[in-house]
């Protein structure tokens, strides 16, 4: 009985401490409320705060920002409008440096019709070389320096005593080693102002399909061995030697050749009558396949197209060439000369004189050109200052340029 009582009352006990928990429990979520209730319009009004103390920092970066775009757009505008003036200035100085151009250009017409000036002769060599470069550098001359120039057709020995008289004033190809003359000219006649071609070289020949046929001819004294291959009807008997033109310096040395080797009785020796002829006498009998014995030169159009056999001959020296000849030719220079009349009264052709160079490889063009379409040194002429730019750098700016509109009158 008295322990029913105690369960009761124990129980009794436990169901009131669990109330009491269960009241505090919703007591202290009352209070959680009601302070975050109380709490919240605090936290609203401190964020409020928040945002207005952060509008200003706000709107002062896009303030900066917006100063900063300003001071960017402005330096690229001062920039652009620089860059708008530099190109203005380029434009300006370039059309300044044009007007300029034309204005000397102008002044150098007139001065070039105010001052008549003497006339420029040049001698007229008969071999193509001589003739197509004589045509050109005269054109320079009468269309980029202004000089008249005038043309006196010849032959070595004649022109030689021209130039050397003041009757012409310009030989472009002086061939020392056949034109000894020139060491016993008194000094201040003549003078020598550089070289006109590449180094040249001459001998006897015959086409190599000979030689091959013929294995044993090999130098010139062989040839009385192979007279037969090389008589004609017209040669007398002899073998035909086709040989320089009259007054060609060469002529009297093939001559002293023959009596030094002990030919006469050998050879017939034939004038051709001009360069021309001579090399068309050597490509026609190539062309034909004949037998063809003769003197040439190169570079030429005839040495650079065909294939030749250069017949030995002894060793050039000094003794040899002042004796009987009976020796090779040397290797030859080929020289500008003046008379000294020019120098003074045209210095600036004698500066481009000295400067001047007509090579192998613009040579055998032009007279390959010539000998295809059958053409004259004066077409020639014209063909090279028209296709080769090379002799433009051997020449002032403004000389080329009046040289180039006197060509466009050509056609």
């Amino acid at each position: 009985m008295g322990t029913k009582r105690l369960r009761r009352a124990g129980l009794a006990f436990a169901g009131l401490a669990a109330a009491v928990a269960i009241l505090g429990a919703a007591c202290s979520s009352d209070d959680e409320q009601q302070q975050s209730a109380a709490e919240q319009p605090q936290q609203e009004q401190q964020q409020q705060q928040a945002m207005q103390a952060e509008q200003p920092q706000q709107e002062q970066q896009q303030a900066m920002q917006a100063e900063q775009q300003e001071e960017q757009q402005t330096v690229a505008e001062a920039q652009q409008h620089d860059d708008q003036q530099d190109q203005q200035d380029h434009e300006q100085d370039q059309h300044d440096h044009e007007q300029d151009q034309q204005h000397q250009h102008q002044q150098q017409q007139q001065a070039m019709q105010a001052e008549p000036k003497d006339p420029i002769v040049f001698s007229d060599l008969n071999w193509t070389s001589s003739e197509v470069q004589t045509r050109v550098v005269a054109y320079i001359v009468e269309h980029g320096y202004g000089y008249p120039t005038e043309l006196v057709a010849g032959d070595t020995v004649s022109l030689w005593a021209g130039l050397t008289n003041n009757d012409t004033h310009v030989t472009l190809e002086i061939w020392p080693a056949q034109q000894p003359w020139i060491d016993d000219l008194d000094e201040g006649v003549i003078e020598l102002l550089g070289d006109s071609l590449d180094e040249n070289w001459e001998g006897w020949v015959v086409p190599q399909y000979v030689k091959d046929a013929n294995p044993g001819l090999v130098s010139v004294f062989d040839l009385p061995d192979y007279q037969d291959l090389f008589v004609t009807a017209d040669s007398r008997g002899k073998a035909r030697f086709v040989g320089c033109i009259a007054g060609w310096a060469c002529e009297l040395v093939n001559l002293n050749k023959v009596t030094a080797y002990e030919l006469e009785d050998v050879v017939d020796v034939v004038d051709p009558g001009s360069g021309a002829a001579l090399f068309a006498d050597l490509e026609g009998a190539y062309a034909r396949g004949d037998n063809w014995l003769g003197y040439i030169w190169g570079p030429t159009k005839p040495t650079a197209t065909l294939d030749l056999y250069r017949l030995e001959e002894p060793e050039w020296s000094e003794e040899c060439w002042n004796g009987d000849q009976g020796c090779a030719y040397p290797s030859s220079e080929v020289r500008i000369a003046v008379n000294t009349s020019l120098v003074d009264r045209a210095p600036d052709v004698i500066e481009f004189l000295r400067a001047w160079d007509y090579t192998a490889a613009e040579q055998i063009d032009t007279e390959i050109w010539m000998g295809d379409n059958d053409e004259t040194p004066d077409a020639g002429a014209i063909w090279y200052l028209q296709n080769k730019d090379a002799w433009m750098s051997r020449v002032p700016a403004e000389v080329a340029e009046r040289v180039v509109a006197a060509l466009a009158d050509e056609g």
